[in-house]
């Protein structure tokens, strides 16, 4: 892994952390992940209601500000995509837990850059 858990170029810039925001970047860097984005968000606001609360809203941007964080950097999509793809397929329960810790690693990252 890099020093930097989030590096390369970025391909659009860090969008605000709103639903519509969101979306049009989500349909930039990975349009076919808006179906699920959508339900994600009917889920969210059905839940709000319910709950008479905004941290399921919150919860929704929380999680496709991170997906985007990472998707914005394709560098590190890439090797996030490979430490699941070698934790799923590992060989030994050491080697699943290493790279089931680079891929957490590499969320938390962006979890953290969202934040901000």
């Amino acid at each position: 892994m890099s020093a930097q858990p989030i590096h390369g170029p970025e391909l659009i810039p860090q969008p605000a952390r709103t639903p519509l925001a969101l979306y049009e970047a989500v349909a930039a860097l990975m349009p076919g992940r808006l179906p699920e984005m959508t339900a994600d968000q009917a889920r969210a606001m059905t839940e709000a209601v319910e709950r008479q609360s905004l941290k399921p809203l919150l919860r929704f941007t929380t999680k496709w500000a991170v997906d985007v964080e990472i998707a914005r950097h394709p560098e590190t999509l890439a090797e996030l995509h490979r430490a699941e793809y070698l934790a799923n397929h590992a060989k030994s329960p050491e080697e699943r837990k290493q790279q089931a810790a680079l891929a957490g690693t590499i969320v938390n990252a962006a979890a953290e850059a969202v934040r901000g």
